[in-house]
């Protein structure tokens, strides 16, 4: 096995350092580029055939219809009492909590660039010193074997 040069190793260390700009990079304006194609209300895009549907409150029997403070409605059309959820919950009656997905900011994904390109620099020193400290044992050990024999008498 060859040793490794300091400037291969820097060269090394350069690349992968580039790699993860890039990745990093074209995840972030994936991302942003997905956050503003995706269609809100009231603009483009299909949206489904709603109609309108005669609504009424619910009575009081029906106060406590609807949790985690979702609005109880009653719909005459269908003769059924259905809830309005508060962000954050949706199903039936407001009982199924919904996972919110927010984006990293950019100066979390910055100091996760940073920490890893820190781990990458500290492994690369880790990986050199060993492979030098191999080479000078390997080398102290040859000498033994093959150095001063000493004076023999006779």
């Amino acid at each position: 096995m060859g040793t490794i040069r300091p400037s291969t190793l820097l060269s090394l260390i350069g690349v992968l350092l580039i790699g993860l700009y890039v990745v990093t990079a074209s995840a972030s304006s994936r991302l942003q580029s997905t956050l503003s194609d995706s269609p809100s209300a009231g603009q483009g895009g299909e949206r489904p055939h709603v109609v309108k549907r005669s609504i009424q409150s619910c009575s009081s029997s029906f106060e406590y219809f609807c949790l985690n403070h979702g609005q109880c409605m009653y719909l005459v059309d269908i003769k059924s009492h259905h809830c309005k959820c508060e962000k954050g919950y949706h199903g039936p009656r407001c009982a199924i909590p919904e996972l919110l997905v927010q984006p990293m900011a950019e100066e979390q994904v910055i100091v996760i660039i940073f920490c890893v390109a820190l781990l990458i620099i500290g492994l690369s020193a880790v990986l050199y010193f060993c492979c030098k400290w191999h080479k000078k044992n390997r080398c102290s050990g040859q000498q033994k074997r093959h150095g001063y024999k000493g004076v023999q008498t006779a």
